[in-house]
This record gives structure tokens, C-alpha cells and sequence, in this order.
């Protein structure tokens, strides 16, 4: 890689060979201080590509967790209706446009009557329902947290 160039015209390298050979136990606070320095510099000097990094880093880690999202499914009883079936989903993204203040979501997928006779008969790892809260999750996160991308602008569009 070659020598970057701050805002003030200063190189940096990263290349301490020199100044800290043979670097002893006593001199490492400073060592660690001059590189702190120097770090700090690089990303003042070059902030924007730092947050467009940040951002595409975060948005491909999002973008391979929506294709297999953690939850699990569980019978919930209602006091006015017949139990249902929800999704507790685990999920670290925006929905709505915020930050939720837990890193779980609960997802209504149905009542246990349109696929059990009661209660007690319940499967949750039953497949027809298993595809069906897969399939309600999906529609659920992608209406409430569509995927979010950044041109190279910084302009913000969704998919």
C-alpha cells in the first residue's frame, strides 16, 4: 500500500521501524499513542470513505443475515381468542426507521386452529407451518425494515 496523504499534507505510512526498533515494555504507551495518533489522522483525513466503509461492512452483514434469520416459534394464549402462534424474531436492525430497544421483535403468524385441532396438538416444528412463519417473517421485515442502500453520493434509496 502506498503512503497516504492528510488533509495537511502529511504522510503517513505506518512504517515505526525506525523510530521504535527493538520496541521495550516501558516505551509501549508512547508507541501506542503515536499510532493512536497517526490512526486518528487517517480517518479525519478520510472520513467519508470510512463511513461509506462502516456502512457497506454493516449493510452485507444485514443483507446475509435476512437470508437466515434467527427466531423461534412459540403458542401464545389470548384472553378474547383462541391461542395464537408467534415468532419471537431476533433482529439488530432498523425497523420502522429506529433502533429497536430490544433485539428481539414478535411476529404474529396465526392462530393454532388453522393448523391444529387445539392446544395440545401443536407442532411448531410441523413444516407446513415452519414455511409459512418463514414466509410471514420475510413479508413482516421487509415491509417494516426494507433493505436500506447508500450510493456512492451518500444519497440513501431502498429496495
Amino acid at each position: 500500500m502506498k503512503p497516504i496523504k492528510t488533509n495537511k499534507g502529511r504522510t503517513i505510512t505506518f512504517d515505526y521501524s525506525k523510530s521504535f526498533t527493538g520496541v521495550q515494555r516501558s516505551e509501549l504507551k508512547l508507541f501506542a499513542e503515536v499510532i493512536s495518533h497517526d490512526f486518528k489522522e487517517l480517518i479525519s483525513s478520510h472520513q467519508e470513505f470510512v463511513d461509506l466503509y462502516e456502512f457497506w461492512k454493516a449493510k452485507i452483514d444485514e443483507i446475509l443475515y435476512r437470508s437466515n434469520i434467527i427466531y423461534t416459534l412459540s403458542v401464545v394464549k389470548n384472553r378474547e381468542s383462541s391461542p395464537t402462534i408467534l415468532a419471537k424474531v431476533k433482529w439488530k436492525y432498523k425497523l420502522n426507521g429506529k433502533l429497536s430497544k430490544t433485539n428481539y421483535t414478535s411476529i404474529h403468524i396465526s392462530s393454532v386452529n388453522k393448523y391444529f385441532k387445539d392446544r395440545e396438538s401443536v407442532d411448531l416444528k410441523d413444516a407446513t407451518l415452519i414455511i409459512d412463519a418463514e414466509n410471514k417473517i420475510w413479508e413482516y421485515i421487509s415491509r417494516v425494515s426494507p433493505i436500506e442502500l447508500m450510493k456512492i453520493t451518500g444519497e440513501l434509496y431502498t429496495l
